[in-house]
């Protein structure tokens, strides 16, 4: 399958370029300003604003679906990255569903956020964005709805919670825990009482994979899914249980910070997507017979961890409060 791919030199686009490369002919829509360094160069076109060119270019390379990947995330932006975000969020992805509808392209699967659903009920359709990120992902959808009104082109957003992995160099958690543990810092946080959804990317770029499998084939029945771990924990308690599986100490203020204007405190829970399952919960404490370390709370200082064939074992001082027989926790 010949498939184009924007946002390929992100975090989630590496890693899913690594996975797709194997079975696909992969083609990369790029800004002037990108890095191109590890993208197969004659696969490579640079957005110049021309969009007949593009479509040419499209057709020329009987590209049959777009993984649109690229965006511009700012978490509380200013009055100069307005036009920026619009830019990156809405324009280029426009101009994209244009290009595709003169091309004849099959399918276009987009990266929303769960970032677009703040503070509603669970399932629910209603629109509310966090901030004017979100609002931009949200102004795409809505753009994209002329497309598929006008056009065959198949539509499909898949919306993420928060991601993490090996070679991650954004300033996510997990980077901020390893950040203060290697330099002794301390840091300051809120309470921690926010709900997190992360997903490892392993799981990431399988959504993606099976999503543009039932997209090639036409058997997507929506146009949004959500790909969630299944299970929210505290802030507080994943920092507990980043200090079991690393055996240190987090050297955090606890509440020394104020909770944002609109902090996602219980995040967005959607319409997962059909037939896909996260397989790599460790980092959530998901132990072997669906046990999650989060729930002891209190009993943590209670255990002991030590190796035994490679793999982290958990055991209990009091039998009666957890188990008689150790549990595995793979990581």
């Amino acid at each position: 399958m010949n498939i184009l791919i924007t946002g390929a030199t992100g975090f989630i686009g590496k890693n899913l370029v690594h996975y797709l490369q194997k079975e696909n002919e992969l083609f990369f829509l790029v800004r002037p300003t990108t890095d191109r360094k590890l993208l197969k160069e004659e696969n490579t076109i640079e957005f110049t604003d021309d969009i007949i060119f593009l479509s040419q270019y499209l057709k020329k390379n009987r590209i049959e679906g777009i993984v649109h990947l690229a965006s511009l995330y700012v978490k509380e932006h200013t009055t100069k990255q307005v036009k920026d975000i619009i830019l990156s969020n809405i324009y280029l992805g426009t101009a994209l569903l244009e290009a595709c509808k003169l091309s004849d392209v099959k399918w276009f699967l987009n990266t929303g956020s769960i970032w677009q659903n703040y503070n509603v009920d669970d399932f629910s359709e209603e629109y509310c964005p966090v901030n004017l990120y979100a609002a931009s992902k949200q102004a795409f959808i809505t753009m994209a709805k002329y497309y598929t009104e006008t056009s065959s082109i198949r539509f499909c957003t898949l919306k993420l919670c928060d991601t993490f992995g090996n070679n991650d160099t954004r300033k996510k958690i997990f980077a901020l825990f390893d950040s203060i543990v290697a330099t002794g810092e301390t840091l300051d946080m809120t309470k921690g009482e926010q709900l997190m959804d992360i997903l490892n990317i392993e799981d990431v770029v399988k959504g993606f994979y099976q999503l543009i499998q039932q997209l090639h084939q036409g058997k997507n029945s929506r146009q949004e899914y959500v790909l969630t771990s299944g299970h929210q924990i505290k802030l507080k308690d994943l920092a507990k249980i980043y200090e079991i599986r690393n055996n240190v100490k987090l050297n955090i203020n606890w509440g020394k910070r104020s909770y944002n204007s609109r902090e996602v405190m219980r995040p967005y829970v959607g319409v997962k997507l059909e037939g896909w399952q996260p397989e790599n919960l460790s980092h959530l404490g998901i132990l072997t017979g669906g046990v999650i370390i989060s729930q002891l709370n209190v009993m943590l200082p209670r255990f002991i961890i030590r190796r035994w064939h490679e793999k982290t074992v958990i055991y209990s001082r009091r039998e009666r409060v957890y188990r008689k027989k150790p549990c595995r926790i793979s990581f």
